[in-house]
């Protein structure tokens, strides 16, 4: 973990920490504060996974507060929601002011009855979310200043509102 932590610090890549459990989290700003991580981590809640986080909205609150509170205010954090909880997390998140992360990677359905004809479809359904909070959706551009230039070429659809758009990846 040492040598990829210097790596990343030497050629400037800011990770993303997929969080699946809260010590993840601090994991991550532990390595943050011992200098292992540059910049402040973008760190995604991964929810839905079985036997992992569970989609629960006090639990979510909850790990945004904590980010917030161990990264800063303006950290940059997303939620991922796997299977049938995507739509879900993408709500909580838009809704929240994060990064909403979508796409046939973490679900192939656009509902129950429905398996999704592309990624398209359902990038399309979380920028119409982002359309009913009143938040734009991120270019590419915006998305590589987000998450770091590493992160652009995987870029999907995320947003964050009251502020310039975000993106997703």
């Amino acid at each position: 973990m040492d040598w990829v932590a210097a790596e990343m610090v030497e050629y400037d890549v800011k990770p993303e920490i997929e969080a699946f459990d809260l010590s993840h989290i601090f994991q991550a700003s532990k390595l943050h504060a011992d200098g292992k991580i540059a910049a402040s981590p973008y760190v995604q809640f991964v929810m839905g996974v079985q036997n992992a986080m569970p989609v629960d909205g006090v639990v979510f609150d909850f790990y945004v507060q904590t980010v917030k509170r161990l990264f800063g205010e303006d950290a940059p954090w997303c939620a991922a929601g796997i299977g049938r909880h995507q739509v879900t997390l993408n709500e909580w998140a838009i809704a929240a002011g994060g990064h909403a992360r979508t796409g046939l990677e973490d679900n192939v359905r656009l509902d129950k009855d429905r398996l999704a004809p592309s990624n398209a479809a359902l990038v399309r359904r979380t920028a119409e979310i982002c359309a009913a909070n009143g938040r734009p959706v991120a270019t590419p551009a915006r998305s590589a200043r987000v998450a770091g230039p590493a992160t652009h070429r995987r870029v999907r659809a995320r947003v964050q509102p009251g502020r310039p758009p975000c993106a997703a990846f």
